[in-house]
């Protein structure tokens, strides 16, 4: 079963084992996010993904069957950016 967190600041959206579905962002002036396998804030972590430049109203990384991570997850992000995770 999968679960969302909406947000729009740097946000820890999960600790511990997890799968990755997708990132969609609603809205966006001149944003980016990046993705980390973190238990905690650090961004010296191992990156899922590296720092995108988003649009508004897009769907970016989409793994259907699940991007497993191991010790979290955490997304971090610049300047404004609207995005709902989907994760499990």
């Amino acid at each position: 079963m999968a679960y969302y967190k909406q947000g729009n600041a740097d946000a820890q959206i999960k600790i511990g084992l997890g799968k990755l579905y997708g990132v969609f962002v609603s809205s966006t002036t001149s944003g980016t996010f990046a993705l980390y396998d973190t238990a905690t804030a650090s961004t010296s972590d191992p990156k899922i993904v590296a720092t995108v430049t988003v649009a508004a109203g897009t769907q970016y990384v989409s793994f259907p069957a699940g991007l497993v991570f191991s010790k979290g997850l955490y997304i971090d992000i610049a300047n404004t950016i609207e995005y709902t995770v989907a994760y499990e």
